[in-house]
């Protein structure tokens, strides 16, 4: 069972254990998820809807692994007294994915998405550097994702995990290369606002039918174009500590190594990038000490890998599209939108 630590503070492992099927299978029916994990369908809709009406849990539509689209890690030095002015500006465009306040050289570290690579090149060059604020930047284009975003919380077993697993979707590592029609752009913007909304809700907002929703949908799923992920507030689930790893790992075994990191229960995102230190790291562990025992792992298991430099992450501002109170609350939603036109948002 994962650490509880915050039982008592409005999450309890029931919540977890719930959490954690969701985790695996975030559109998962509460009639076939809350059998196996030993309680009815009627409690697990209550409690998820408890939990996500307090903004402590959310499900958001991801890009699929087939999916063409480029990232970068945007990192800023912000004016001296207006680090959050600055976080809540970047948070604000719709390429910004996420956006963390973090120790060390830089004030604040993002993530981007874009459509293709001159969008992205213009984001770096020209709408980012505009923003109230900055100082100064540094930008380091992304090459390869390893990481998933069904994270396990350790709360369900293996053979609970099994059935509940959504196998419909694509898992095989291939070329980015399929693209999206409008259409489905706006279905995957709908899915941002609520990642498990019903298709008939889904087909009122698209004006189409609850038909050709679930029809859509279904083969987006089937051909690795989208995805889902449930996230939370960490803090209130025993995770409350984030950090940045920045690892030099050679040439010849960035595959491996990012394959294999982004296999530790810890990893949250591992993306190999250009540059001198070509794989950034973010794990989630329950306390700031937990840190170390991920390093002697990088030390024992990757024994040709270098940390170039580490941080901690003081709070997330936004998390995937997620604005967040300083409890990791969601309290707001700016739809992760890599086709959007940059010159709508300021």
């Amino acid at each position: 069972m994962t650490d509880m630590r915050s039982a008592g503070r409005g999450v309890d492992e029931i919540d977890v254990l719930l959490l954690d099927g969701l985790h695996a299978n975030p559109r998962i029916s509460f009639e076939k998820l809350g059998p196996v994990l030993g309680i009815s369908a009627a409690t697990a809709s209550r409690r998820w809807q408890r939990l996500s009406e307090s903004g402590r849990a959310w499900v958001s539509s991801v890009p699929g692994p087939h999916l063409d689209l480029v990232g970068a890690i945007y990192e800023v030095r912000a004016v001296p007294g207006q680090i959050p002015e600055v976080a809540h500006r970047l948070a604000r465009i719709p390429q910004v994915i996420s956006v963390y306040y973090t120790d060390g050289g830089f004030d604040l570290q993002t993530i981007l998405l874009a459509r293709d690579m001159p969008t992205l090149g213009r984001l770096l060059s020209e709408h980012l550097p505009s923003v109230p604020g900055i100082a100064r930047a540094q930008a380091h284009v992304g090459i390869e994702w390893y990481s998933g975003v069904h994270w396990h919380l350790g709360a369900i077993d293996a053979l609970q995990k099994q059935s509940v697993e959504d196998r419909a979707h694509s898992n095989d590592r291939t070329v980015r290369n399929r693209t999206f029609e409008p259409a489905d752009e706006a279905l995957f913007l709908a899915l941002q606002h609520d990642g498990r909304a019903r298709y008939r809700d889904l087909a009122r907002e698209l004006g189409t039918s609850e038909h050709l929703v679930r029809r859509q949908l279904d083969s987006l799923i089937r051909r690795g174009m989208i995805g889902f992920r449930t996230d939370f507030a960490r803090r209130q689930g025993g995770w409350s500590a984030q950090y940045v790893l920045w690892l030099s790992v050679p040439h010849n075994r960035v595959t491996q190594v990012g394959l294999e990191i982004a296999g530790w229960p810890e990893t949250r995102i591992c993306m190999s990038t250009v540059g001198v230190a070509n794989m950034m790291v973010m794990s989630q562990v329950h306390t700031i000490p937990d840190l170390y025992d991920v390093l002697e792992r990088v030390r024992r298991t990757q024994s040709d890998v270098v940390v170039v430099d580490q941080r901690l992450v003081l709070q997330a501002v936004k998390s995937w599209g997620r604005l967040l109170d300083s409890d990791g609350h969601a309290i707001d939603v700016v739809p992760v939108n890599p086709w959007g036109l940059l010159d709508e948002h300021e």
